[in-house]
């Protein structure tokens, strides 16, 4: 098998980071590039064009983001703050590049380009549209929205991979949906979680499986990362302190809908990714909510 040349930008960050691990245990006949922010940032595109034209990967996979969507409402209308640069300009700029030089984008996304409301609710397919008006986006939906718009126009040669609440091994409050959780309860800081908004879950490792299926099958097209059935964040926490703490009727619920009237369109309240044609398309299996709770409880060190 002839070794490829990949490009990993954002290659410090939560989803990243662990892909370029796993490359890196399993040995894979690839050569990685994997340069700091400070070494390459995707806003400058002079930077990205030189960087390119020295290394000549065959592959570019996007985990650059300004993933914070709290800060990122902050910036709304902003198109100089760094949620519009990272997200926008800087796949703006890898899209030029990588049409130039004709090399292979694998682009992450996320959930929030569909809004969850209005007649088409989630989850949704591969094969949906995404949301049309930025009113019914945060900002950082929108950002990531126009991304995905700029990565699949006229680029036949390109991926996109959609994942949200991404869930790692490991128990911390700034990095793990599920973690965050956990950390908050063994704390009595844990707040009340809504019970009516439907989410899926996306497990790390399951997204680098999508990733690796992608750099081997080289095709293109929309990719979903996910749980293959919904929940939501009060059920996941009830199943998950029972699991992994032996409690019950610990957490306290709340509804999205008082918050969403305060924070419009923070969350898409009846969201979640289908993953029917990511499987078919990669011959993969997803495991459900549970099986990625299950799993965090395995692998993360919790006490």
């Amino acid at each position: 098998m002839k070794r490829q040349t990949v490009l990993i930008t954002g290659a410090t960050g939560l989803v990243g980071s662990a892909f370029v691990d796993k490359l890196i245990r399993d040995k894979k006949m690839i050569d990685l590039l994997c340069p700091s922010h400070n070494d390459l940032d995707v806003a400058d595109f002079m930077a990205l064009k030189r960087y390119v034209e020295v290394n000549k990967p065959e592959v570019i996979i996007n985990f650059a983001a300004h993933r914070n969507a709290n800060t990122a409402e902050e910036q709304r209308g902003d198109k100089k703050g760094s949620a519009w640069v990272t997200n926008v300009i800087g796949i703006k700029n890898i899209v030029k590049i990588c049409k130039s030089s004709k090399i292979r984008l694998i682009h992450i996304s996320t959930d929030y380009v569909f809004s969850g409301e209005g007649p088409k609710k989630g989850p949704y397919s591969e094969n949906d549209l995404t949301e049309s008006n930025m009113k019914s986006l945060s900002w950082y939906g929108w950002t990531k929205n126009l991304a995905e718009k700029i990565v699949l126009k006229d680029n036949p040669n390109s991926c996109v991979v959609r994942i949200g609440n991404v869930v790692r091994p490991v128990y911390d409050p700034k990095l793990d949906y599920v973690g965050k959780v956990l950390w908050l309860y063994d704390r009595n800081k844990l707040y009340p979680l809504f019970e009516d908004q439907f989410i899926t879950l996306s497990y790390i490792p399951e997204i680098t499986l999508v990733i690796e299926k992608l750099l081997e099958k080289k095709i293109s097209g929309i990719f979903h990362a996910a749980s293959r059935d919904l929940t939501t964040p009060f059920k996941m926490a009830e199943y998950l302190i029972l699991k992994s703490r032996s409690k019950s009727g610990v957490v306290e619920r709340t509804s999205i809908d008082g918050y969403l009237m305060q924070n419009s369109n923070r969350y898409p309240k009846y969201g979640g990714l289908k993953i029917g044609e990511t499987q078919k398309r990669l011959g993969i299996k997803f495991g459900s909510w549970r099986d990625v709770v299950d799993n965090f409880i395995k692998y993360a060190k919790t006490n």
